[in-house]
């Protein structure tokens, strides 16, 4: 018996701090429109997360939030990157070195799992410095101490309730058996739980469990094909990114689809590779074919690839453009605290969730309490 450590979901990129005018980066993908040169520009440290798994993670989020900011060219806005690392201390470490070597700072924003985003909010506290933190929502943000630093504005792609969604959709459209096949870097995470939990509530269960490990990629789904085709379940439910899910993409083709009549459920970059089925997603963000058309459009001008990294960053810049759009007062730490204060998340993620199969969308969601994975040993085998 053994229990996989639970990781931190892609954790949020070396500390040289990269200074680069993001407004004026963001207004080179909207060349037409000029921002006033005389104003003050809003100082931001801007984080872009590196990736074990993800090459373009960092390079996704960071496009995103230039262009997300671009929509409101008259808003001076100035991004001084960092990199982070894929681990959380190393990442940490490397967010406060900068915001040190930064003193005319306004604010912070940037991709922050939760443990990154504490010890953040703690360096930048003593500063005022308001922190805006973008994350997957993989695991469970657990409940604040009383006087915590928090991030002002948190907002993310809600795995975990995506998970609950999932599980609704899969129970409902393929049926109450289901083989749960979770990637590597997965599967240590709290929605990986969520989704057994929301499923087992409806009356489904999950009928076998397959953990793909590093090791001869040959190999890497033998023990999912047995599961499958020994316990013939109504539905195969993939939480797998990156090269892994191109593999298992592959895979299914070859071996799978062909050769029983199960579903294939996922979140929506299962869409993003070619499986040959029409699988069911829900996530909290639409893929490319559900793209509301104003926003595919402007990522199809500015050549950024509709990922679910870009959307987060294009929410977050859009949102923050809009927040201090009306601000009277000089650039200022307590000034930008009070915006986003009263900032409200829009962008390309603003009407979600987001559940299809083929053309059919459905957009409830289930009232099962998310539960973290921690609570129960869901890994055992």
């Amino acid at each position: 018996m053994t229990m996989i450590p639970r990781r931190h979901f892609l954790a949020s990129t070396s500390v040289a701090v990269s200074t680069t005018g993001g407004w004026s980066a963001a207004q080179a993908l909207v060349p037409s429109t000029l921002a006033p040169q005389t104003a003050k520009a809003w100082q931001l440290l801007a984080v872009a997360p590196q990736s074990h798994k993800v090459a373009t993670l960092g390079s996704d989020y960071r496009r995103g939030l230039e262009l997300g900011l671009a929509q409101r060219p008259e808003i001076a806005v100035q991004l001084h990157w960092v990199e982070a690392p894929p681990t959380p201390n190393r990442a940490a470490r490397s967010i406060t070195a900068a915001m040190d070597q930064l003193p005319q700072l306004h604010g912070v924003v940037g991709w922050m799992p939760p443990a990154v985003e504490a010890r953040v909010a703690a360096h930048a506290q003593p500063r005022g410095l308001p922190l805006w933190a973008s994350d997957t929502g993989a695991d469970l943000p657990a409940d604040a101490k009383p006087g915590q630093p928090q991030a002002v504005v948190r907002h993310s792609l809600d795995l975990c309730g995506s998970a609950a969604q999932l599980a609704q959709a899969v129970y409902q459209q393929l049926g109450p058996r289901a083989v749960l096949a979770v990637g590597h870097m997965e599967g240590g995470y709290d929605f990986v739980y969520t989704f057994e939990h929301a499923y087992r509530a409806l009356g489904g269960r999950v009928v076998a469990r397959h953990v793909g490990q590093f090791g001869p990629q040959y190999e890497e789904f033998d023990g999912l094909r047995t599961a499958v085709f020994s316990h013939r379940p109504d539905a195969v439910v993939a939480f797998y990114s990156g090269p892994q899910l191109a593999r298992f993409a592959h895979w299914w083709q070859a071996h799978a689809q062909s050769q029983g009549d199960w579903g294939l459920a996922g979140f929506p970059w299962l869409g993003d590779v070619h499986t040959g089925a029409n699988a069911v997603t829900a996530g909290a963000w639409p893929g490319a074919a559900q793209a509301e058309p104003l926003w595919k459009h402007r990522f199809e001008l500015a050549a950024v690839p509709w990922t679910a990294a870009a959307l987060m960053g294009a929410e977050a810049g859009y949102s923050i453009a809009a927040a201090i759009e009306n601000v009277t007062q000089q650039p200022s730490t307590s000034a930008l605290h009070q915006a986003w204060q009263k900032s409200v998340l829009r962008g390309p993620l603003a009407i979600r969730p987001h559940t299809a199969i083929s053309s059919r969308r459905v957009n409830n969601r289930p009232n099962t309490p998310l539960i973290s994975g921690w609570l129960n040993g869901y890994l055992q085998t």
